[in-house]
């Protein structure tokens, strides 16, 4: 039987041969259907029968037969071979209305904030019975998660992805300083040195530090440096925080005009110059050329924050 050959010395695409010569008991029609040359075919049936030990066809009159192994292995293989041609198939024919695949991503309640309301609601009107389902953001995660398929798609900021990792950036924006209305530090002058004078909330998503690192070094090229009295994971929690605490924080400029227009906050251009906040989407190797995860990366893009709105 097959499970007796050891796998290390068969050639898969043998099997292939196998069950074509047998189905067609000629080496000239198995050529013709697997539209190859007869040399080949007479070259599979040669290493199938060292294979094998077993000649597989014998001449009968003026025709090939199979032998009673060959006729048992082709019974075993010919099912085996039709569900993973239906697999490959399936595979290029991903039906969105009709799926009801589950996706799996990660990202930070940022990212949660600024797409998944748009990215749900696509997603019903196309496919209303795939689902989601969002895991909190974890950098130093990522990686296994998407490699262990625990993961289809990451969305948010690496400092230095994995090289097995594809990625796209989806959108930028501004950083500004976030602060309570009626805090001292508005009756000064805003300069550099008030902003390092203050007490700083860093927001570090998965506890990786990604985030605020990306600040720090930032500050550090312009000579300063922040003093941090609380490092939340949250961005969603920091607003509250800032609005009944003489704390600040830098922030992408979404999130500060989004909670001051209706928490006690301002916001104010940053006294020193930060690169913008970057977003991008990130998916494994493995799941790049598959037609249904394409098309999830594919509402996410066309939900992702407009141009207009970054500064990239």
């Amino acid at each position: 039987m097959i499970s007796q050959i050891a796998t290390s010395t068969l050639d898969l695409n043998l099997l292939r041969y196998l069950v074509v010569l047998v189905q067609e008991g000629s080496v000239s029609r198995a050529a013709h259907k697997m539209l190859v040359t007869q040399p080949a075919v007479s070259a599979a049936l040669k290493r199938l029968r060292v294979t094998f030990e077993d000649p597989i066809l014998v001449r009968s009159g003026q025709s090939m037969q199979a032998t009673p192994r060959a006729l048992e292995m082709v019974r075993a293989l010919e099912p085996m071979l039709l569900n993973i041609q239906s697999m490959a198939q399936d595979h290029k024919k991903f039906d969105p209305a009709s799926s009801h695949m589950v996706f799996t991503l990660t990202c930070s309640d940022y990212v949660q904030f600024s797409v998944m309301s748009r990215l749900t609601n696509a997603i019903r009107r196309n496919a209303p019975d795939v689902s989601l389902v969002v895991k909190p953001a974890n950098p130093e995660k990522i990686a296994h998660w998407m490699e262990s398929g625990q993961v289809d798609l990451g969305i948010g900021y690496l400092n230095d992805p994995p090289e097995h990792l594809r990625s796209r950036m989806l959108w930028g924006e501004d950083q500004v300083c976030l602060i309570r209305k009626n805090h001292p530090a508005l009756k000064r002058k805003w300069t550099k040195d008030l902003y390092t004078e203050l007490t700083h909330v860093a927001i570090s998503p998965g506890g990786a530090g990604i985030y605020g690192a990306r600040i720090d070094h930032a500050l550090k090229s312009e000579g300063v440096k922040r003093r941090v009295g609380l490092t939340l994971p949250s961005f969603l929690a920091m607003p509250y925080v800032v609005a009944k605490t003489d704390f600040v924080a830098t922030v992408p400029a979404s999130i500060a005009r989004h909670f001051s227009s209706f928490l006690p906050l301002t916001s104010i251009q940053l006294p020193l110059t930060l690169p913008a906040f970057e977003i991008s989407m990130y998916w494994h190797e493995r799941v790049h050329a598959d037609v249904a995860h394409k098309w999830l990366r594919q509402q996410v893009m066309h939900v992702a924050p407009p141009d207009s709105q970054s500064t990239l």
